[in-house]
């Protein structure tokens, strides 16, 4: 997913919209088997020269596959993610005057390669904890049922057994009162 910018460096002010879309193998290797794209990637970057930085604002689609944490299904979830990332030019001129940065990405030549920042966002904006819907009941524990489709015939648990000490005394205190 690389971009042109040829134009743009030679004049400070301007900025162009570009619309990208594509697969991105290697993101699919890295998320497997957590994760699959449903779709390709669609990126829609607005670039601006502001003189000494190409600054990039874009936002990324994608749908993809996750498995919830609590049931374990497959569920698709659209991801709509936005982004701001600073750019600079290697070379001589880059570093007069200018400390080393590292949230400005360097590039050199005409061209931007945003295959790794896309895939950098999107990772970021994937839940650490898929969930198919806010409210998932998960599996029993002892069964397996999926309580989302309703409740198991298992006896209803009594809480953990190492704090049955701390229960017994807890109903004593409130006895005595």
């Amino acid at each position: 997913m690389k971009v042109n910018v040829a134009e743009l460096i030679r004049r400070p002010g301007a900025q162009i919209d570009v619309k990208l879309e594509g697969y991105l193998p290697s993101l699919e290797k890295e998320l497997a088997p957590e994760a699959t794209l449903l779709s390709p990637v669609t990126a829609k970057l607005r670039i601006d020269n502001s003189g000494t930085l190409i600054v990039v604002e874009g936002t990324l689609l994608v749908r993809v596959q996750l498995h919830c944490s609590r049931c374990l299904k497959e569920f698709a979830l659209d991801l709509d993610v936005s982004f701001n990332e600073a750019f600079r030019e290697k070379g001589p001129s880059a570093g007069m005057g200018m400390e080393q940065d590292d949230e400005i990405i360097l590039f050199s030549g005409d061209i931007i390669d945003f295959t790794t920042t896309i895939r950098d966002n999107l990772i970021a904006a994937l839940p650490m904890k898929a969930l198919c819907q806010k409210n998932c009941r998960g599996l029993c524990p002892r069964c397996g049922q999926d309580l989302n489709q309703g409740e198991c015939d298992c006896p209803k648990s009594e809480g953990d057994p190492r704090m049955a000490v701390l229960g017994k005394l807890l109903k004593t205190e409130q006895d005595k009162s």
